[in-house]
């Protein structure tokens, strides 16, 4: 078949694309390639509050089977694309078959990382990234007992919050030195640390997972350090990588997901990529990233479906991110590369606190946990307008000072 649109990938971008397009092109002919059996579904909810029990499965789903018979839009379930002709403008399906294109959205997301270690082939080991496998570790954690949580991302973190409230007891293996070290502040990291540790978890530092031991199921893990963690069943979350293995051979540039431009074009004609899979170019902070989660692939797959039917917008969004450990929330605005200043407002004993990350004194970046609508809005104009806080430094950890005030007038 041929399709004026054709998306390969069936998560949130792909599901925002679809949903854009038909708005904006009705009638248009649209396919959809994916490598699940399901209908796009909302992936945060698996580590927190489906995994937890608090959202039913019909919850998670994007789009109904409504959605596509009634745009006509022709899915293909269960069978990932294995190959692109970018000349051709042909994509090869698992199992044979082609569909052509006008245009075409590469938004497939990530792949989990896998443990390779002894025994990582035994059953009791659960990774966490589709539906089936939250439901998988779901009915794992239903049998109760201890766990081990390989991995101190955000994944692992989640996953040991949700576990510990389960009543599991849970061991948390975690390589590096403190938790959420990467937002580079100590009274961040040393709160979480003291939240998780005050839940019953315990946290393995600067150590690894090196072989799962059991006779016919994981019994325990054993670290590189050498400690025996006994254990009904392990959850690891090492990390993901763009899923673009596909794509060799095909004439469209990758590296580090598929290289696109502001506008999500990729190097070949009438290609864009959208989601996690996208190494796109900011403007904003002018260098290239890659973002792997919800709000980006929102935007970018809005972004992707009104250029693909002829816009021109470009990439100009506050990059967001949220996460959520023990019922409580926190966000994330910008990027903190390059910074080199911290400064905190209000107090994480309180649960009200603000890491602002600045960079030669132009606000880049804000952890909020427990802040004001109207702070959190202010953040974003600061980060992206780029102006100069030098005049205001000395006062911006001050509670008392509302940060409006250093807007621009």
């Amino acid at each position: 078949m041929h399709f004026d649109y054709l998306i390969i990938g069936g998560g949130l971008a792909a599901a925002t694309a679809m949903k854009e397009l038909v708005r904006i092109d009705p009638g248009a002919g649209i396919g959809l390639i994916a490598e699940e059996n399901e209908p796009p579904y909302d992936r945060p909810p698996l580590s927190k509050d489906f995994l937890l029990g608090k959202k039913p499965r019909e919850g998670v789903f994007l789009l109904n089977d409504d959605f596509f018979s009634e745009n006509g839009i022709q899915a293909i379930w269960g069978r990932p694309a294995v190959s692109v002709d970018a000349e051709r403008h042909r994509v090869t399906i698992e199992n044979g078959g082609e569909s052509g294109y006008n245009r075409l959205l590469i938004a497939t997301g990530c792949r989990l990382r896998r443990l390779s270690c002894p025994g990582a082939d035994l059953p009791g080991l659960y990774y966490l990234r589709t539906l089936a496998e939250s439901e998988r570790l779901s009915r794992a954690a239903e049998r109760g007992g201890q766990a081990v949580v390989i991995g101190g991302g955000f994944i692992g973190l989640e996953v040991a919050s949700v576990l510990s409230q389960l009543e599991l007891s849970v061991t948390l293996i975690h390589r590096g030195e403190r938790l959420l070290e990467n937002f580079g502040s100590e009274e961040l990291s040393t709160y979480y640390e003291e939240l998780f540790a005050s839940r019953g978890i315990h946290t393995v530092y600067k150590d690894e997972a090196a072989e799962l031991a059991g006779t016919d199921a994981v019994e325990s893990v054993i670290t590189k350090a050498g400690r025996i963690l006994p254990c009904n069943f392990a959850v690891a979350g090492i990390g993901v990588f763009p899923d673009t293995g596909f794509l060799d051979g095909s004439g469209i540039e990758s590296g580090n997901g598929v290289v696109v431009d502001e506008r999500l074009r990729a190097s070949a004609a009438d290609v864009y990529a959208a989601g996690d899979v996208a190494n796109f170019f900011d403007p904003l902070f002018g260098w290239r990233r890659r973002i792997e989660h919800w709000d980006n692939a929102i935007r970018q797959g809005r972004l992707a479906a009104v250029n693909m039917a002829g816009g021109s917008d470009s990439y100009s969004f506050i990059s967001y991110f949220y996460s959520t450990m023990f019922g409580l929330t926190f966000e994330f605005f910008g990027d903190m590369q390059g910074c080199d200043e911290t400064i905190i407002r209000g107090s994480f004993d309180t649960r009200s606190a603000a890491v602002l990350y600045l960079h030669e004194g132009v606000l880049r970046a804000a952890f909020m946990q427990g802040r004001f609508l109207k702070e959190r809005n202010v953040v974003k104009r600061l980060i992206s307008e780029r102006q100069s806080l030098e005049t205001v430094r000395g006062r911006l950890a001050d509670e008392s000072f509302d940060l409006e005030d250093a807007l621009a007038p």
